[in-house]
């Protein structure tokens, strides 16, 4: 039997990230240049992991097609990668529906549509080292309670409370704890990455739970099994919303998701997948990436912390600086676009000024348009 597989959850629909989900799936979006699906199996292969199943529902057919095609045997070596499409009714039922195919000592379960550099390996020998059914992933925010949830840790790590956005009360109730061995940390944040013992298949078929954090979790401590916090200032974005895509843009280009890098080869902070066909007097600032097939003509700037994709056209004049530029895209002359996101297959004619603008794929913007601070639906011609 193996000491490890791994289950990446995969099924989602990303509504949040819509108009960017229009026509693919959220693990589909890409990252400077890479689908974050591809970021979830790196983090799994780096970490020795052999046999990684891909729980898929939401346009399930079209992932395993390009998973089948991009990561290829040639590719993954010695380690085994399956797809299953599945009708799961949460996190811990896609786990539940696997069960039976994994023959695994322990498995940890992680997720296809966040950006992260948990230090797996480090990660899943706490979680042997302590020896519970379960360690769960965490790291300190600096950010409100409501948003996130406590949990109630001894000097060990051991979890004796995991409340996810708690109620005033909740948190009142749980602060009266009287051991002195147990502290209380209200910005702690739930990753979503977790190692599980293999007895928890058994433990989800008599049960039928279905999501971890909500309930399974707090069935676990309830039933006294041993429960385990790994907390680690790490990188960790789940690039959910518009706002939060481009912040992981961002710091995907800021290294601080090191050692993962944005795609290509880096000239001093500047990565290129391929060739750049570029006019005179063109300014690329760093950190910026670009694809493969992107031509630049006559003056045109490229500020700081700009994704650009594949097969992409600008046009003289145009300035772009902290926004992501996807595939098949035309862009005209004399163009301003800032921190904004434009999808696959779209034509922004010149002197359009794009400011905190999502323009969804399949659009048309004629010249001279200015739109700020809104989206832009699939389809649409402005």
């Amino acid at each position: 039997m193996r000491d490890w597989s791994a289950i990446i959850l995969a099924g989602g629909k990303g509504k949040r990230l819509m108009p960017l989900t229009s026509i693919i799936p959220k693990p589909l979006v890409k990252v400077t240049n890479v689908p974050m699906v591809d970021y979830a199996i790196a983090h799994l292969v780096y970490a020795g992991i052999k046999h990684i199943i891909l729980a898929l529902a939401y346009m399930g057919k079209e992932m395993k097609e390009y998973i089948e095609k991009t990561w290829t045997p040639d590719r993954l070596g010695d380690v085994e990668l399956e797809c299953e499409i599945q009708h799961s009714k949460g996190t811990a039922d896609a786990y539940r529906l696997l069960t039976d195919q994994i023959d695994s000592e322990n498995v940890a379960v992680s997720m296809a549509d966040i950006v992260t550099n948990l230090p797996m390996k480090r990660f899943m020998d706490f979680h042997i080292e302590k020896g519970g059914i379960s360690t769960v992933s965490m790291k300190t925010v600096e950010s409100h309670i409501s948003q996130y949830g406590v949990v109630l840790l001894d000097k060990n790590r051991k979890i004796y409370l995991f409340l996810e956005k708690p109620a005033p009360m909740e948190l009142y109730l749980s602060s009266m704890a009287q051991r002195e061995d147990l502290f209380l940390h209200t910005n702690i944040i739930n990753t979503g990455i977790y190692c599980f013992k293999k007895d928890l298949g058994e433990i989800l078929h008599e049960t039928g739970l279905m999501d971890f954090g909500g309930e399974v979790f707090p069935y676990l401590l309830e039933n006294k099994f041993d429960l385990y916090g790994f907390v680690e200032n790490y990188y960790w974005m789940d690039a959910g919303n518009s706002t939060t895509y481009l912040w992981a843009n961002w710091d995907m280009l800021r290294k601080y998701a090191w050692p993962i890098l944005p795609n290509g080869v880096e000239y001093d902070g500047i990565y290129i997948m391929g060739i750049i066909n570029s006019g005179q007097n063109i300014r690329i600032d760093k950190p910026t990436c670009f694809g493969e097939y992107v031509s630049l003509s006559n003056r045109v700037k490229i500020k700081e912390l700009t994704s650009i994709g594949n097969n992409v056209t600008i046009g003289e004049d145009t300035l772009i600086e902290k926004s992501v530029i996807w595939d098949e895209i035309k862009i005209g002359a004399g163009c301003i676009i800032t921190e904004s996101v434009i999808c696959n297959n779209c034509e922004i004619g010149e002197n359009v000024v794009l400011e905190r603008a999502i323009i969804a794929p399949n659009c048309r913007i004629s010249d001279n348009s200015q739109i700020r601070d809104r989206s832009i639906e699939l389809g649409q011609e402005i």
